[in-house]
């Protein structure tokens, strides 16, 4: 920028001997010279824009991220960008659905004592029907999503598993002390308990059609590398992780290093993630029950949910989803959450 009073002063001779004030001279200057500098300062800004590809659009959303202090659910595509936000009160745990939509429990206040609800959402996004639960311990879904299955903790009565349908048609299968976790397939689910059975029950009538006694505290269950095995997570103790063949027995055990609450299986594999509660730490368990990966130092507190994902893992921490490689190593993942309760892929 010129300043003016660069030209001000005497007047200045003109071609032809004519004259004109200082002043009309330094405003004729001036607005040539803006003009000019204008003129670079567009062709400046077209080369950026040239140089620089617009950003790319979000790609589709193939995960859900429930975010329970910030009452969304979001979607987000391959890459973690953020494609979908869905308004859901105090979501803790999501699922998906068969038609592309999802089932989200989630509580009615921001209470920890609060009772919760199970909705169902379509693929645009809208609410097909709720369920009013008292408590729940875990939610699962049957047949890649079409119906949910629901561990129901009762005051005064024993906990049950209930199977849920689209329209919110209500199914009890079982009723049975301490139960804490499911995992749902296409025509059976696997329940867990606190005292360490495991039953295999019929996802139609609810007749138990295996069971075994594991010993200890089942807190989480997941379908295993081939259909009927299951992987199962026990938190007593140092705790253990288990890969239960169809019948329920025991094809290994492996002890934990550190405490975790969930697994995170890679589909069609003999391998599973758990994330360490205690310490920023995540471990990938291989065929036996080896110790493929003990990943620790990494950079956010409070791990708990994971999620295998693209040859590597998914973590839910404080406010942000980290992301790791096979190899254990940081890749680019997404932040700016509240609570991150629960990560589903948004089909099965």
């Amino acid at each position: 920028m010129v300043s003016r009073s660069g030209f001000g002063g005497a007047d200045m001779d003109m071609p032809g001997g004519g004259k004109r004030s200082g002043r009309a001279g330094a405003r004729g200057a001036g607005l040539a010279l803006l003009a000019a500098g204008l003129g670079v300062l567009g062709a400046c800004l077209a080369a950026f824009a040239a140089a620089e590809p617009p950003p790319a659009a979000p790609g589709e959303t193939v995960l859900w991220a429930a975010d329970r202090d910030a009452s969304r659910v979001y979607g987000l595509d391959a890459d973690l960008y953020l494609t979908r936000r869905l308004p859901v009160d105090w979501p803790l745990d999501v699922e998906p659905a068969g038609d592309g939509g999802l089932w989200v429990l989630r509580a009615e206040t921001g209470s920890a004592a609060s009772t919760q609800r199970l909705d169902r959402f379509d693929a645009a996004g809208a609410l097909v029907t709720e369920l009013w639960i008292e408590r729940a311990a875990d939610l699962d879904v049957l047949a890649g999503g079409e119906q949910a299955l629901v561990v129901e903790v009762r005051a005064g009565a024993l906990p049950r598993l209930v199977r849920v349908r689209t329209e919110g048609s209500l199914f009890p299968l079982i009723e049975r002390d301490g139960l804490a976790c499911v995992s749902g397939e296409r025509e059976s689910a696997v329940l867990g308990t606190r005292s360490g059975e495991v039953l295999r029950v019929h996802a139609i009538t609810g007749g138990v059609l295996a069971s075994a006694n594991l010993g200890g505290h089942l807190a989480d269950l997941a379908a295993g590398p081939a259909p009927g095995m299951v992987w199962a997570l026990d938190d007593s103790g140092p705790g253990r992780i288990l890969l239960l063949a169809a019948d329920l027995t025991v094809r290994w055990s492996a002890p934990l290093p550190r405490p975790a609450r969930h697994l995170a299986p890679v589909r069609g594999e003999e391998r599973v993630w758990v994330a360490n509660t205690e310490e920023p730490c995540v471990v990938r368990f291989g065929p036996g029950g080896a110790v493929e990966l003990d990943r620790c130092g990494l950079p956010l507190p409070g791990l708990d949910r994971a999620l295998a994902w693209r040859g590597g893992v998914l973590v839910t921490a404080v406010g942000a989803i980290l992301r790791l490689d096979q190899g254990g190593n940081l890749r680019p993942g997404q932040g700016g959450f509240d609570f991150v309760s629960d990560l589903a892929p948004t089909a099965r």
